[in-house]
């Protein structure tokens, strides 16, 4: 197997071809359709319909609470960054959760509240995809390996984060906070 060149300076043109493996099933078909409220995205049920090949792939997930859920934010170009955006400007696309990437894959950790290995049907809480958005891949959350409780993130990052309360996604931070309160 030839190794790819480790040189950073030197580009190359490689492509990957990515396939779904299902897609989603969501109320809202555009950003547009989101509503834009405290809990975000956290309170909505979405279902994922799986390709019928890799319904049985969902064996095994009896037990897991959560699921990791990969998908390609195929609206991504006509998503526009708001005006009043709380980011500094000198914050760039790297260190930021926006949806417009040199590649744009979503990640979300979801509420696993039923599955079907039968008809590949997945039904969670809280993903942040529209419908039609194809799913690339799906994991079990395995707290051990997936959460860092000593995470952190800048200022600016808590500031919003604490003025949106975004409650469905206590970080450690805020849980520190509360248990002081």
């Amino acid at each position: 197997m030839k190794r790819p060149n480790s040189n950073p300076s030197v580009a190359t043109l490689d492509s990957y071809t990515i396939r779904p493996i299902g897609y989603v099933q969501s109320a809202y078909a555009q950003t547009e359709d989101v509503p834009h409220t405290h809990t975000g995205w956290t309170a909505d049920v979405s279902h994922i319909r799986l390709l019928p090949k890799y319904a049985k792939g969902l064996g095994g997930l009896t037990g897991y609470s959560h699921i990791i859920v990969l998908f390609w934010v195929h609206q991504a170009k006509e998503w526009k960054m708001p005006k009043d955006h709380h980011k500094p400007p000198h914050v760039k696309i790297f260190a930021t959760r926006m949806p417009v990437r040199p590649n744009p894959i979503g990640v979300s950790v979801v509420e696993l509240l039923d599955f079907s290995t039968d008809t590949g049907e997945i039904v969670v809480k809280g993903l942040d995809a529209l419908d039609g958005t194809p799913v690339l891949d799906i994991k079990p959350y395995i707290p051990n390996f997936d959460s860092y409780p000593k995470a952190c993130v800048p200022d600016w990052v808590r500031r919003h984060l604490n003025s949106h309360h975004h409650s469905g996604h206590a970080h450690q931070d805020e849980k520190a906070d509360k248990n002081t309160s």
